[in-house]
C-alpha cells in the first residue's frame, strides 16, 4: 500500500511539472509572435498608446542584380513616456502573401546604404520607443529599417511593427515603395 501512495504522489508531481512547463511555454509562444494583427492605413493606428504611422518607403534595385531590391521604411511613433517605456523594444518585419518574412538588416553598413537610399541623406536609427536622443513628449521620433528582399516583394509587402511588451497585439500596414534604379 506504501508503494501506491508513492506512486500516486510522483504521477502528481510529474503532472504538475509538466503543467507548469506548458504554461511557460504557451506564454513564451504568445510573446514570439504577433497573434492579433490590427490592419492599418496610410494614417497610422495605435498600438498599446503609441501611434505608430509608416513616413515613407523607398527602394532601390540595381542593373547587375535585378532579381533583389533594397528597401528602407521611414517609420514615426508618438506618444507619452509611459506608453513608449511599456513597449519594451521595436521589432519591424516585411512578409508576402505566401508568408515569407523578412527581418531588417543591421550591420555596420546599414546606415551608409540608408543614407544613400533615402532622398534626404539622413539615416534616424533603428526602430526604438525610447531613443537616447528622445524629442519632446507628443512629438514624432522616427525610425529607418533596411531588408534586402527580392524584387517581386516590391508589390504587394506589408509591414509588421509590433514589441516584446505589445504582443501576441501588432500592426501590420501594406507598403509600397518609390522604387528608383541605381547606377
Amino acid at each position: 500500500m506504501k508503494h501506491l501512495v508513492w506512486i500516486i504522489l510522483a504521477m502528481l508531481l510529474l503532472l504538475a511539472t509538466v503543467a507548469i512547463g506548458a504554461l511557460t511555454d504557451i506564454t513564451d509562444l504568445r510573446r514570439a509572435r504577433e497573434w492579433n494583427i490590427t490592419q492599418a492605413g496610410q494614417a497610422g493606428a495605435e498600438l498599446h498608446g503609441v501611434h505608430v504611422r509608416v513616413a515613407q518607403v523607398w527602394a532601390a534595385t540595381a542593373p547587375s542584380r535585378p532579381e533583389r531590391a533594397v528597401i528602407v521604411v521611414r517609420l514615426a511613433l508618438r506618444s507619452n513616456e509611459a506608453a513608449r517605456q511599456a513597449w519594451i523594444g521595436c521589432d519591424v518585419s516585411l512578409s508576402d502573401g505566401s508568408g515569407r518574412v523578412w527581418r531588417p538588416l543591421q550591420t555596420a553598413n546599414t546606415d551608409g546604404a540608408i543614407k544613400a537610399i533615402s532622398p534626404d541623406g539622413e539615416s534616424k536609427g533603428r526602430c526604438t520607443p525610447v531613443p537616447y536622443n528622445a524629442p519632446p513628449e507628443g512629438q514624432e521620433i522616427l525610425s529607418d529599417q533596411l531588408f534586402l528582399v527580392p524584387a517581386d516583394l516590391l508589390k504587394g509587402a506589408k509591414l509588421r511593427v509590433s514589441a516584446l511588451g505589445t504582443r501576441p497585439d501588432g500592426l501590420e500596414f501594406p507598403i509600397t515603395p518609390a522604387v528608383r534604379a541605381l547606377q
